[in-house]
């Protein structure tokens, strides 16, 4: 099992501290980890991306989809005049590089990702996602869902004259992704925060596996933010562990109270 990813820091207008640990696991019956996560402290963003599309196809295209979406943030002015969220515009480059790349690329046809992804801004949180990869916050004892999942379920609920006709109504199937069309629309909204708020980013293998009372018990334990990042992708795993398994948490905390000499920065993908 691979170990957590920690990252302790102020955000960008020093109004909260931020402490952040990722964690991504093959599970049980993969060989491979088509996941992807990113957590960096230089430009407060979040990201799991979910691979589709074949072992080495849906692993490059979670790979191909955080560089990108990093790519675009790191080149955007990021400033309140922004007509468009240069978060959104990043899933969109990302959706076009996979797009290009598979259609040019025979044995990676049919690629693609999810996505879900944060960007915090002072006292507010940018939120994108694409597919069924989810975005939990905890306040106080309310876990809420605060992403939607692009499902056919979710499909047909919304437009019932089309049930049945893009095949059962199963929860796992996806209706939009990253790289299997020209162009995606990517679901955004943006939120204020609040100190003691608790983000949790995750893909299918956590969420399929391991019911949100469950995830919400964790989550309002005592316990540090490693150990219930390690805790939860656990339990799936004690759940059968089916799918690759990745969470990022990230704690809004006052920003007084300072650092300690053990806080550390890291980022990875």
């Amino acid at each position: 099992m691979s170990e957590p990813i920690e990252y302790r820091g102020l955000t960008s207008s020093e109004t909260f501290r931020i402490h952040a640990v990722g964690h991504t696991d093959v599970g049980r019956e993969r060989d491979v980890n088509e996941d992807c996560m990113y957590v960096d402290p230089r430009l407060d963003l979040f990201l799991v991306c979910d691979g589709m599309g074949g072992h080495t196809s849906g692993q490059l295209a979670s790979q191909m989809a955080v560089r990108a979406i990093v790519q675009g943030i790191v080149g955007a002015p990021l400033s309140a005049e922004q007509p468009v969220e240069p978060l959104v515009q990043s899933l969109e480059a990302a959706n076009e590089a996979i797009f290009n790349h598979a259609e040019t690329t025979p044995e990676c046809r049919g690629m693609g990702t999810t996505a879900v992804a944060i960007r915090i801004e002072g006292t507010r949180v940018h939120i994108a996602h694409v597919g069924d990869s989810r975005l939990y916050r905890l306040r106080g004892a309310n876990l809420q869902q605060l992403t939607r999942d692009h499902s056919l379920s979710n499909l047909y609920a919304d437009k019932p004259e089309l049930e049945g006709r893009l095949g059962p109504a199963t929860s796992n199937v996806i209706v939009r992704a990253i790289g299997l069309e020209p162009q995606v629309a990517v679901e955004h909204r943006t939120i204020a925060i609040e100190e003691d708020d608790v983000f949790l980013l995750c893909c299918d293998g956590l969420s399929d596996l391991v019911d949100d009372s469950i995830i919400s018990g964790i989550l309002q334990s005592d316990a540090p933010l490693f150990t219930m990042a390690t805790q939860l992708v656990d339990t799936a795993n004690k759940n059968g562990g089916s799918d690759n398994i990745t969470v990022i948490l990230v704690s809004v905390l006052n920003k007084s109270g300072g650092f300690h000499s053990e806080d550390k920065t890291q980022l990875g993908f």
